[in-house]
């Protein structure tokens, strides 16, 4: 009988050519490690007969329907125009007199009545699979998963716009819940004046780069309490969740195992009690701000706008300002960096460092920061910008390509023409308003009676016309957030990461 070891003990070079081929034939039959795909238009000396092993289940590296919490959760209802008006009552009539003598004619008291309105907008995006993806036999079905995903760039859009959309910004954006809740300017239907006295407001609750706590909640309530609101749920950024858990762990008497599964010690709390009703703590990723970016950073379209040109970046001494000593983990005081992105509908520029890439900004208390820039030469206007800074830096560190810049806030090109917060016509200038590395997040009612999306279409798709070997389709969503009572809604801004004491 012939075996391998005859092939080691004799030579039949006559058959096989010898020791060599015997190797060969050996290393042909070994299973190795390369995939088929390696080994294509080569020769077939390992690996021929091995079926390649592709697990069939599609694994998912995006999110998921259940990380989505806000757009599930808001009322949605029907729109039947592109402009959705609303009419608030304002006030019964004016808080005064009313008692009168017998047989006395009472004064007359007028209820104040607003109409107000916000405009439908389109969010859309278009799918294409080719005839040949559809023929081919594959793991899924092509033209359903493209349908279901371009589903989820939607719901991922609208999600993120709920909270952080300005159409004041982008005016193809309709207002988010944030731009609604600060109505500012001179206009009749607009809350406050300023920017400062929607800031000092009850409405809004700065916590200076501390970490949330219960307390906060509480006087959160108290507040919408205050302007007649009910309570019942509070959104925020995972990372504010985190900070608040945390907050709970440090202060809250916990026993080992006390009402929870498979011996785990202490509980994470879904609901926190204020004296008007349990508030429901619900994360929602889309709320988390921008991501932070490097001056090194390239535009994040290829239609964004032309990156800014620097000119200046200037203290000033302001009775407004809000820099001060000792605020929280993002200090309030030293050097940092400022940049500044240019953003139309399709994205942001790269970062523009003002005044350049080696000069820092040193902050000092009772003087704001006036940044001094204009508009860069390119195929696609900027219809805003959007002002970054750094946390504070060491002096020595004069190199910013490796500085994280974190979003302050942003400016329409409208407002840095005309100066904004206090600054001259073409100045943007900074009052440390919102601090970097902070979050926000809001504490209200979920109820139509406050805060509901307007739908023209719901989520839908339309099969366009076949022009080639491929179907296109169009994913699209148009409608608008409505804040019908921004005075039961209060807003948390500059929430930092938790610090243990």
């Amino acid at each position: 009988m012939v075996d391998l070891a005859s092939y080691q003990e004799q030579d039949y070079s006559g058959l096989f050519g010898g020791q060599q081929e015997a190797g060969e034939l050996i290393k042909a039959m070994q299973a190795g490690q390369i995939t088929g795909r390696d080994t294509t238009n080569q020769l077939l000396t390992q690996e021929p007969l091995k079926v390649e092993s592709l697990e069939k289940t599609l694994r998912l590296l995006e999110f998921r329907m259940k990380d989505v919490k806000l757009w599930n959760a808001i009322p949605k209802l029907t729109a039947y125009n592109t402009v959705e008006e609303y009419i608030q009552l304002e006030s019964y009539g004016t808080d005064r007199g009313g008692f009168y003598g017998e047989g006395e004619l009472s004064d007359v008291e007028d209820s104040k009545y607003r109409r107000r309105a916000e405009l439908v907008k389109y969010i859309q995006v278009t799918g294409e699979v080719s005839l040949q993806a559809q023929m081919v036999r594959s793991y899924v079905d092509a033209m359903r998963k493209e349908v279901e995903n371009k589903t989820m760039w939607i719901i991922r859009k609208v999600s993120s716009a709920l909270t952080k959309a300005d159409s004041s910004i982008v005016a193809k954006e309709f207002n988010g819940i944030y731009a609604q809740h600060a109505s500012i300017g001179s206009d009749e239907g607009d809350i406050y004046l300023t920017l400062d006295q929607y800031q000092d407001s009850n409405q809004v609750i700065d916590l200076r780069g501390a970490s949330l706590t219960q307390s906060d909640l509480e006087d959160g309530a108290v507040n919408v309490d205050g302007n007649f609101g009910n309570v019942d749920s509070f959104y925020a950024p995972p990372s504010v969740m985190s900070g608040l858990f945390k907050d709970y762990f440090e202060r809250q008497r916990i026993i080992v195992g006390g009402g929870t599964s498979k011996g785990a010690i202490g509980t994470v709390p879904k609901a926190i009690g204020t004296q008007f009703g349990d508030v429901d703590i619900l994360q929602d990723k889309f709320m988390k701000k921008t991501t932070l970016r490097y001056a090194t950073d390239n535009a994040t379209s290829s239609k964004s706008p032309a990156t800014p040109l620097a000119t200046s970046v200037a203290l000033a001494g302001d009775t407004l300002s809000r820099f001060a000593a000792g605020e929280s983990h993002t200090g309030a005081l030293g050097a940092v960096y400022y940049a500044v992105a240019a953003i139309n509908e399709y994205g942001e520029s790269s970062l523009r460092t003002l005044p350049n890439d080696t000069t820092p900004t040193v902050l000092t208390a009772g003087q704001s920061v006036d940044l001094t820039f204009t508009a860069g030469s390119g195929t696609y206007a900027a219809t805003g910008y959007v002002i970054y800074r750094t946390k504070i830096t060491p002096v020595s560190n004069v190199a910013t390509s490796g500085i994280p810049f974190y979003p302050l806030f942003k400016v329409s090109t409208a407002q840095l023409a005309a100066g904004f917060d206090g600054g001259a016509a073409g100045v943007v200038r900074d009052r440390n308003r919102f601090l970097p590395d902070t979050e926000e997040g809001y504490l209200s009612e979920v109820s139509e009676d406050v805060l509901y999306f307007k739908q023209l279409a719901p989520l839908s798709k339309l099969d366009l016309a076949v022009l080639a070997p491929s179907n296109r389709f169009i994913s699209f969503l148009w409608g608008t957030p409505t804040l019908v009572a921004p005075k039961k809604l209060v807003r948390y801004i500059n929430i930092g990461p938790y610090v243990q004491a």
